[in-house]
């Protein structure tokens, strides 16, 4: 099982877009996952005085808040209950297929180094993206616990370095703000 995190993020979505909006429908994107077992739980990570505190009092879910990115992606990490956690960038929700192949994911052994970490990408937007899909935006990552606690990255992006996931989802993650 999976404890998720919906990592709070505004610099990713198109003007006038609402990033409380996006970061709801982010989170309604998982309720089947979680009816479904896949997921453990799930909290939102961001900033002080967003509003968040409402949304997640609604959505059920935990909330961290913190002054940085790097410190409310650690607290998060570490709050998790899961060995393995769901790290999602709000603005997107994985398309259909995801729990499947999740499940599958982490059933399987690990056979090499960073074949326990997955990449989620979003659904490729752009003709460059769609003929080269490894350019498409990070959208999230699976990944055990104690790994992720092991790197000191400020952004999500940063963790996926460290980690080098050996994984890509071929389920995507749709932008949904």
């Amino acid at each position: 099982m999976l404890s998720a995190v919906v990592l709070y993020e505004m610099t990713h979505l198109s003007p006038g877009v609402d990033p409380a909006e996006s970061l709801v429908r982010t989170l309604s994107s998982l309720v089947r996952a979680n009816v479904e077992g896949l997921l453990r739980d799930v909290a939102i990570a961001g900033p002080f005085s967003q509003g968040l505190e409402i949304i997640a009092d609604h959505a059920g879910c935990g909330l961290i808040e913190a002054t940085g990115e790097q410190e409310w992606l650690r607290e998060a990490i570490e709050a998790a209950r899961g060995p393995h956690i769901l790290l999602l960038r709000s603005g997107f929700a994985p398309q259909q297929g995801f729990i499947e192949e999740a499940g599958d994911f982490l059933q399987r052994p690990p056979r090499a180094s960073g074949a326990d970490v997955a990449m989620l990408r979003a659904a490729p937007e752009r003709l460059f993206e769609r003929m080269f899909p490894g350019a498409a935006p990070l959208a999230g990552l699976i990944a055990p616990r104690d790994r992720c606690l092991e790197g000191s990255a400020t952004r999500l992006a940063g963790l996926a370095q460290f980690l080098r996931p050996a994984t890509t989802l071929r389920t995507h993650a749709r932008r949904v703000a």
